[in-house]
């Protein structure tokens, strides 16, 4: 079923901490995976981690992918989550999500997979940083689990220095991408 893979933040257990304390907030069963992704069930193949997404690309790529993302060198990144936004998503769905502010650090690198490998949704430009809690099609619960999630929340800063390459849906790592030059450098 692996059609896409798709280059993603891999946080570590600190990082992930913070992030499901807000989401179990929610008192909800949350669900990453879009709508129209032909999965029969989207709870089981939720196989991914939190993450924000750089790029993705059709599977039939993955080898130059590999190839050019390992002559990559990037920064570990430091990010601020500053609020819990929604947008529309597919198939008339709602997508519950923490918003990452601009961080120039993050759109440089995004800029330079986009030059080597580029992927149109995902063009700099036009991309706005995201890390999804949930998506489902009923507007009233999404808007309850927002409400619930921020009475409680504060903006929190997270720490990626590592990136991995994933098959999906359900998800299979590929390959792991950790930072390789001192930020002070970038």
């Amino acid at each position: 079923m692996n059609e896409r893979i798709t280059f993603i933040s891999m946080f570590d257990k600190n990082n992930l901490e913070k992030i499901e304390y807000y989401t179990k907030q929610s008192n909800a069963n949350l669900c990453k995976v879009p709508f129209g992704k032909n999965v029969d069930n989207r709870e089981e193949t939720d196989t991914l981690p939190y993450h924000f997404t750089l790029s993705v690309w059709d599977i039939s790529n993955e080898q130059n992918v590999i190839k050019e993302l390992s002559k990559l060198a990037f920064p570990k990144l430091k990010l601020l989550i500053n609020n819990i936004e929604i947008m529309n998503g597919k198939e008339n769905s709602y997508v519950l999500y923490f918003s990452v502010e601009e961080n120039e650090q993050l759109k440089l690198l995004q800029q330079k997979i986009y030059k080597i490998l580029p992927s149109e949704k995902y063009n700099p430009n036009h991309f706005k940083f995201h890390i999804t809690i949930h998506i489902d099609k009923d507007y009233n619960k999404i808007i309850s689990m927002k409400e619930k999630i921020l009475d409680t929340f504060t903006p929190f800063e997270l720490v990626v220095d590592t990136f991995g390459l994933y098959e999906i849906y359900p998800a299979k790592l590929v390959k792991r991408f950790k930072s390789t030059i001192d930020d002070k450098d970038y």
